[in-house]
């Protein structure tokens, strides 16, 4: 067989099998809402829409992997929700968009 031909096998054995590397798993879309406490109240988080929005880099809001918010609470909100919301001029960031009575 002539050099020539070689390459081409190759390249057509290649091409025919299967591959060995498997798929990459969608990422875990997580619950569609999810309700966050801010002491008494309770705020409905759109969290599949962001993690759309966010090309699903949980790590805009996530600093490990837990699925959880570290040290959650109203500065971490206000730092995280606001800051976000500024930077793409879309979401509340005035109180009461929010902080529904």
């Amino acid at each position: 067989m002539g050099k020539r031909l070689v390459m081409p096998m190759i390249a057509l054995l290649l091409y025919g099998m299967p591959s060995a590397v498997p798929a990459v798993a969608a990422p875990n879309p997580g619950p569609e809402v999810i309700n966050l406490k801010m002491g008494v109240m309770v705020l409905p988080f759109q969290h599949r829409k962001h993690q759309k929005d966010l090309n699903n880099e949980c790590f805009h809001c996530h600093t490990r992997e837990s699925g959880k918010i570290d040290n959650w609470g109203k500065d971490t909100a206000h730092k995280i929700c606001i800051s976000c919301h500024d930077l793409y001029d879309k979401g509340p960031v005035e109180c009461q968009q929010c902080h529904k009575k």
